[in-house]
Protein backbone atom coordinates (compact mmCIF):
# COMPACT_ATOMS: atom_id res chain seq x y z
CA UNK A 1 0.00 0.00 0.00
CA UNK A 2 1.61 3.38 -1.47
CA UNK A 3 0.59 6.77 0.21
CA UNK A 4 0.81 9.65 -2.28
CA UNK A 5 2.98 13.00 -1.32
CA UNK A 6 3.35 15.65 -3.74
CA UNK A 7 6.75 16.64 -3.39
CA UNK A 8 8.16 19.51 -5.27
CA UNK A 9 11.80 18.51 -7.59
CA UNK A 10 11.71 14.76 -6.94
CA UNK A 11 9.57 13.86 -10.16
CA UNK A 12 9.62 16.03 -13.42
CA UNK A 13 6.92 15.89 -15.87
CA UNK A 14 6.30 16.98 -18.84
CA UNK A 15 4.10 18.44 -20.81
CA UNK A 16 1.49 20.48 -18.89
CA UNK A 17 -1.15 20.45 -20.84
CA UNK A 18 -2.57 18.47 -24.15
CA UNK A 19 -5.12 19.04 -26.12
CA UNK A 20 -4.82 16.20 -28.57
CA UNK A 21 -8.06 14.88 -31.41
CA UNK A 22 -9.67 11.50 -30.85
CA UNK A 23 -7.61 8.83 -32.52
CA UNK A 24 -4.39 11.06 -32.07
CA UNK A 25 -1.44 9.73 -29.85
CA UNK A 26 0.65 12.20 -27.36
CA UNK A 27 4.03 11.66 -25.39
CA UNK A 28 4.51 12.24 -21.26
CA UNK A 29 7.63 11.65 -19.92
CA UNK A 30 8.53 11.53 -16.11
CA UNK A 31 12.01 11.48 -14.47
CA UNK A 32 13.03 11.15 -11.35
CA UNK A 33 15.35 14.24 -10.05
CA UNK A 34 16.48 13.29 -6.60
CA UNK A 35 19.44 10.77 -5.82
CA UNK A 36 17.05 8.06 -4.48
CA UNK A 37 17.25 4.52 -5.70
CA UNK A 38 13.63 3.94 -7.60
CA UNK A 39 11.81 0.94 -6.71
CA UNK A 40 9.59 1.53 -10.08
CA UNK A 41 7.17 4.30 -11.52
CA UNK A 42 3.93 4.78 -11.68
CA UNK A 43 1.38 6.90 -14.55
CA UNK A 44 -2.11 7.77 -12.65
CA UNK A 45 -5.31 9.07 -13.30
CA UNK A 46 -6.13 11.49 -10.80
CA UNK A 47 -9.35 13.19 -11.24
CA UNK A 48 -12.11 12.66 -13.80
CA UNK A 49 -11.82 8.45 -12.94
CA UNK A 50 -8.99 7.92 -11.05
CA UNK A 51 -6.73 4.62 -11.55
CA UNK A 52 -3.63 3.07 -12.55
CA UNK A 53 -2.60 3.68 -15.93
CA UNK A 54 1.21 1.49 -16.10
CA UNK A 55 3.34 0.52 -13.93
CA UNK A 56 7.15 0.33 -14.67
CA UNK A 57 9.74 -1.22 -11.83
CA UNK A 58 13.27 -0.78 -11.84
CA UNK A 59 14.14 -3.96 -13.27
CA UNK A 60 11.77 -2.76 -16.23
CA UNK A 61 8.64 -5.53 -15.73
CA UNK A 62 5.39 -3.46 -16.71
CA UNK A 63 1.83 -3.73 -15.98
CA UNK A 64 -0.71 -1.83 -18.50
CA UNK A 65 -3.67 -1.61 -16.80
CA UNK A 66 -7.27 -2.23 -18.96
CA UNK A 67 -7.80 1.25 -19.43
CA UNK A 68 -5.07 1.51 -21.86
CA UNK A 69 -4.58 -2.49 -22.55
CA UNK A 70 -3.54 -1.91 -26.17
CA UNK A 71 -2.91 1.58 -26.48
CA UNK A 72 0.51 2.19 -24.67
CA UNK A 73 3.93 2.19 -25.17
CA UNK A 74 6.82 3.03 -23.22
CA UNK A 75 10.62 3.62 -23.52
CA UNK A 76 12.70 3.76 -20.15
CA UNK A 77 16.84 4.73 -19.48
CA UNK A 78 17.42 4.93 -16.02
CA UNK A 79 15.70 7.52 -14.47
CA UNK A 80 13.18 8.36 -16.90
CA UNK A 81 10.56 6.96 -18.97
CA UNK A 82 8.54 8.08 -22.28
CA UNK A 83 4.70 7.17 -22.13
CA UNK A 84 3.06 7.38 -25.57
CA UNK A 85 -0.87 6.97 -25.31
CA UNK A 86 -2.51 5.89 -28.48
CA UNK A 87 -5.58 5.99 -30.26
CA UNK A 88 -7.09 8.35 -27.21
CA UNK A 89 -10.44 8.27 -26.78
CA UNK A 90 -13.07 11.23 -25.06
CA UNK A 91 -13.12 9.67 -21.86
CA UNK A 92 -9.28 8.93 -21.78
CA UNK A 93 -10.03 13.20 -20.12
CA UNK A 94 -8.46 13.60 -17.12
CA UNK A 95 -4.92 14.89 -15.40
CA UNK A 96 -2.31 12.03 -15.40
CA UNK A 97 0.14 12.31 -13.16
CA UNK A 98 3.73 10.66 -12.80
CA UNK A 99 4.66 8.71 -9.54
CA UNK A 100 8.09 7.02 -8.42
CA UNK A 101 8.44 4.60 -5.84
CA UNK A 102 11.12 5.63 -3.84
CA UNK A 103 13.41 2.66 -2.22
CA UNK A 104 12.45 1.99 1.32
CA UNK A 105 9.77 4.34 1.50
CA UNK A 106 5.66 3.65 1.88
CA UNK A 107 5.09 7.33 -0.28
CA UNK A 108 4.95 7.72 -3.87
CA UNK A 109 6.48 10.88 -5.17
CA UNK A 110 4.36 12.37 -7.72
CA UNK A 111 4.63 15.65 -9.84
CA UNK A 112 2.28 18.46 -8.22
CA UNK A 113 1.10 19.25 -11.51
CA UNK A 114 1.01 16.78 -13.73
CA UNK A 115 -0.45 16.51 -17.64
CA UNK A 116 -3.66 18.14 -17.90
CA UNK A 117 -5.21 16.36 -21.18
CA UNK A 118 -8.70 17.35 -22.75
CA UNK A 119 -9.67 15.23 -25.94
CA UNK A 120 -10.86 17.50 -28.99
CA UNK A 121 -14.11 15.62 -30.27
CA UNK A 122 -13.59 14.61 -34.08
CA UNK A 123 -15.73 17.17 -36.29
CA UNK A 124 -17.50 14.42 -38.42
CA UNK A 125 -17.88 15.87 -42.14
CA UNK A 126 -21.39 14.65 -42.48
CA UNK A 127 -22.40 13.99 -46.21
CA UNK A 128 -25.82 13.82 -45.44
CA UNK A 129 -25.52 17.46 -44.45
CA UNK A 130 -23.81 18.78 -47.13
CA UNK A 131 -25.75 17.11 -49.76
CA UNK A 132 -28.69 18.47 -47.97
CA UNK A 133 -26.78 22.27 -48.61
CA UNK A 134 -26.04 21.55 -52.64
CA UNK A 135 -30.18 20.00 -52.86
CA UNK A 136 -30.85 23.25 -51.56
CA UNK A 137 -28.53 25.35 -53.82
CA UNK A 138 -29.64 23.72 -56.72
CA UNK A 139 -33.85 24.41 -55.75
CA UNK A 140 -32.64 28.23 -55.24
CA UNK A 141 -30.58 28.50 -58.94
CA UNK A 142 -33.66 26.29 -60.11
CA UNK A 143 -36.50 28.98 -58.43
CA UNK A 144 -34.43 31.91 -59.52
CA UNK A 145 -34.30 30.86 -63.46
CA UNK A 146 -37.92 30.58 -63.28
CA UNK A 147 -38.44 33.65 -61.47
CA UNK A 148 -36.22 35.13 -64.07
CA UNK A 149 -37.83 33.49 -67.04
CA UNK A 150 -41.67 34.64 -65.52
CA UNK A 151 -40.83 38.28 -65.45
CA UNK A 152 -39.22 38.23 -68.88
CA UNK A 153 -42.28 36.86 -70.35
CA UNK A 154 -44.61 39.15 -68.66
CA UNK A 155 -42.71 42.30 -69.82
CA UNK A 156 -43.11 40.93 -73.43
CA UNK A 157 -46.42 40.26 -72.99
CA UNK A 158 -47.51 43.72 -71.46
CA UNK A 159 -45.46 45.58 -74.12
CA UNK A 160 -46.86 43.59 -76.57
CA UNK A 161 -50.34 44.51 -74.84
CA UNK A 162 -49.45 48.48 -74.63
CA UNK A 163 -48.00 48.77 -77.83
CA UNK A 164 -49.87 50.94 -80.70
CA UNK A 165 -51.08 49.23 -83.35
CA UNK A 166 -49.99 50.24 -86.50
CA UNK A 167 -52.91 50.80 -88.91
CA UNK A 168 -53.31 48.96 -91.91
CA UNK A 169 -52.03 51.22 -94.91
CA UNK A 170 -53.58 49.55 -97.38
CA UNK A 171 -57.29 49.41 -95.47
CA UNK A 172 -56.39 53.24 -94.77
CA UNK A 173 -55.89 54.44 -98.07
CA UNK A 174 -59.34 52.13 -99.12
CA UNK A 175 -61.22 54.03 -96.62
CA UNK A 176 -59.84 57.51 -97.15
CA UNK A 177 -60.19 57.23 -101.29
CA UNK A 178 -63.63 55.60 -100.92
CA UNK A 179 -64.85 58.22 -98.16
CA UNK A 180 -63.25 60.86 -100.10
CA UNK A 181 -65.00 59.96 -103.64
CA UNK A 182 -68.57 59.66 -101.35
CA UNK A 183 -67.93 63.09 -100.03
CA UNK A 184 -66.72 65.52 -102.01
CA UNK A 185 -68.33 64.16 -105.36
CA UNK A 186 -68.15 67.68 -108.18
CA UNK A 187 -71.22 66.72 -110.17
CA UNK A 188 -70.09 66.55 -113.48
CA UNK A 189 -72.97 66.75 -115.65
CA UNK A 190 -74.41 70.46 -116.67
CA UNK A 191 -77.68 71.15 -114.81
CA UNK A 192 -80.01 72.13 -117.29
CA UNK A 193 -83.34 74.30 -116.79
Amino acid sequence: MYFLAKTSGVVEQSPRYVNPQQGQSINITCALKSSHEDEGFFLLKTHVQPERVLYVSSQNASTIFPAFANRLEYSKQEKKIVITLHNLRKNDSDIYVCAVVVKNSSFLSVNRSGTMMLIKEVEQTDCSNSSWGIYTLIIMVALLLSALICCTLYHVSMKKYFQKKKPNAVYEDMSYSSRRNTLIRTNTYPITN
